[in-house]
């Protein structure tokens, strides 16, 4: 608002302050615009396209037989047949679902996945055997007998993960690990995993919370089993896997990005921007200025009491004298005497 003038009013803003206030709302929804296209990676990579490979440093390595990561689908996959060899049907045909542990019929089939699940294990590490079809949690419960005795590659988080040791007549003694997980596409349902190894990045624990790590292992998958737990009628089922070892999954790290080198040429776009604004803004207010030293003036104002100084005083017989004489004198020039005449 401008002070006020003795002139009279000109308009809010003439035409060349209007097109200074446009363009600094053009600069700063520019700058507005601009940082929130700017942050999308996928802006960049559409700009400048750029074959190459921008990751120059990983810490971790993936597979060299693929991504062992899940997808959160409930449609198997049978593209890819598995290249491990299969449990044979002799020992399959014990196997029983719906049963809480392992009977004894069933320890043979037992032993022997969980010993060729060490030679995948090994087999994978050396790069000898490729990747496993990867196991979907609605196939392993609506279906173990179609998946029952093949090789699957699991991914999930890891909920739980201890030592235990097996005792039986018809195996000898030993030290196993045994974990539960859960699956992208499982929900609240479990994965029991028996293991004969782990890495030494994962540790063991009975309830990793929000630490829960991912992981990632390549087992056959026994049967559907029962355990015991809060559920109505005190029991819930599992699919159960033998493993010959457990890793995490790999995760590659990049050290240098695209968003990295494209920083130096963003902060001088920002600096240009932010010294446009600055000078609109100091041109308003030097424009400001200068309109207020033109037409700026103090208003009068009464004194805070009052004062007769400077004021003359006169009787009522001074006054009526006055207008007598007054009076008078008109008189004479409307009413001329004789001696006129």
């Amino acid at each position: 608002m401008r002070f006020q003038s003795t002139t009279q009013p000109r308009g809010l803003l003439t035409h060349r302050l209007q097109l200074r206030l446009t363009l600094m709302l053009l600069c700063l929804a520019v700058v507005l615009i601009g940082t929130k296209v700017a942050g999308k990676p996928a802006f960049w990579s559409k700009l400048f396209p750029d074959p190459a490979a921008v990751v120059e440093d990983v810490t971790q390595v993936a597979p060299p037989h693929g991504d062992v990561s899940t997808q959160t689908t409930m449609r198997p996959d049978f593209r890819s047949a598995s290249s491990a060899p299969r449990l044979s049907p002799k020992l399959r045909d014990v196997i029983k679902d719906n049963v809480v542990g392992v009977t004894s019929e069933e320890w043979r089939a037992w032993g022997f996945s969980l010993q060729k699940a060490e030679e995948i294990a090994e087999q994978q590490r050396a790069g000898e055997l490729p990747r496993q079809p990867t196991a979907r949690y609605a196939l392993l419960m609506g279906a173990p007998e179609d998946c029952r005795g093949k090789a699957w590659t699991v991914t999930g988080t890891l909920r739980r993960m201890t030592r235990a040791t097996i005792s039986n007549q018809n195996l000898r003694e030993r030290t196993v690990l045994d974990a539960w997980l859960t699956l992208p596409d499982s929900g609240d349902g479990l994965v029991h995993v028996v293991l004969a190894d782990k890495d030494n990045d994962i540790p063991l624990g009975t309830d990793f919370g929000n630490d829960a790590p991912e992981v990632t292992f390549t087992g056959y998958f026994f049967k559907r089993e029962a355990y015991s737990s809060q559920a109505a009628g005190g029991l819930s089922l599992a699919p159960l896997f033998l493993a010959g070892s457990i890793s995490r999954v790999p995760v590659p790290v990049a050290l240098r990005t695209r968003s990295d080198q494209l920083t130096p040429w963003l902060t001088w776009l920002v600096g240009v921007t932010c010294a446009g604004m600055v000078i609109v803004i100091w041109s308003f207010v030097a424009s400001d200025a200068a309109h207020r030293s033109e037409r700026t003036h103090e208003l009068t104002r009464l004194p805070s009491s009052p004062s007769f100084e400077g004021v003359d005083a006169e009787s009522p017989y001074e006054t009526l004298q006055q207008l007598e004489a007054v009076a008078e004198l008109s008189a004479s020039e409307f009413f001329p005497t004789a001696a006129e005449f």
